[in-house]
């Protein structure tokens, strides 16, 4: 285990090398690679191998002759397979194209990888009665579920969690990426009239060469403000969801250990800060519209 200075960042591994001979992750890599090309050169034999027979007898019978024997081979193995593993046929092969007829004769098929008659997901990600695609211009107070704490803004910029009196609210505002909406993606803009930093943006701090930092605070320039996803997923509790770090362009090396994390609370020393972490300590959070 490797521990940094930013108690947000563990990283846990197992060393399945040496310090002498090959290492025991490379040589499973090698054997992976290995495997996988031998799998597909035993698909093109399967289908090279009938053609690659008939052409011993293709001087001596006509073009059409020939041709029409090599249909019919290829009809027969088909049939073969289609009666005998039809499921290997359908995923070895890549038979999608041909998905209702399997569905005809093996409904199982339909089962283990979805019907084509299934309806398309109808039901629309929402919180607090809100469409999670439609939050753009919308005001609301983070508040983390279960608790009466908000987030709030102490007089340096930085983001903590405090009682209702002293808590500020976020303006959504729609994320666009060479001029496309980035779907439940949103940039936060601080509203807190009497702060400093009222109108400002949510970003965090970057972390420095000793994975240090990463907290978030208020910045004056829109550039800097970190676009967020709205998650709702399993682990989130009714009416509550998640904020996912999710930069539209590649970041310098200091930002990048953020992305992909998720707001929550960072505890360093005797001090508790608002930063990103991984996806089991992330906070639930409830949106108060105003």
């Amino acid at each position: 285990m490797e521990h940094w200075s930013d108690p947000a960042m563990v990283r846990v591994g197992v060393n399945l090398g040496s310090a002498q001979g090959i290492p025991a992750t490379k040589l499973l890599t090698t054997l992976h690679e290995v495997l996988a090309r031998s799998l597909n050169l035993m698909r093109l034999a399967l289908v090279a191998a009938p053609a690659l027979v008939q052409c011993f007898f293709i001087h001596s019978v006509d073009f059409v002759s020939w041709l029409s024997k090599l249909v019919l081979v290829y009809a027969l193995m088909g049939a073969v397979c289609f009666i005998v593993m039809p499921d290997q046929l359908y995923n070895g092969m890549g038979m999608g194209m041909f998905r209702w007829a399997f569905e005809i004769f093996y409904p199982e098929i339909a089962r283990s990888n979805g019907s084509l008659h299934d309806p398309a997901e109808t039901t629309v990600a929402s919180i607090a009665g809100k469409r999670i695609g439609q939050l753009a211009g919308m005001r609301a107070k983070l508040r983390w579920q279960g608790s009466n704490r908000y987030l709030c803004l102490t007089h340096d910029g930085w983001t903590v969690t405090g009682d209702e009196k002293h808590s500020c609210s976020v303006e959504f505002h729609s994320v666009y990426w060479k001029d496309r909406l980035v779907p439940d993606t949103y940039t936060l803009r601080i509203l807190a009239p009497t702060s400093d930093f009222h109108e400002c943006w949510l970003s965090f701090k970057p972390v420095n060469h000793l994975r240090f930092g990463g907290w978030l605070a208020a910045y004056p320039s829109e550039q800097k403000a970190c676009p967020y996803k709205v998650v709702r997923d399993s682990s989130c509790p009714a009416d509550a969801c998640k904020l996912l770090c999710a930069w539209t362009n590649m970041l310098p090396p200091s930002q990048r250990s953020c992305t992909g994390f998720y707001v929550g609370e960072q505890r360093c020393r005797d001090h508790v800060y608002i930063g990103h972490a991984a996806d089991r300590d992330a906070a639930a959070l409830n949106l108060e519209f105003e």
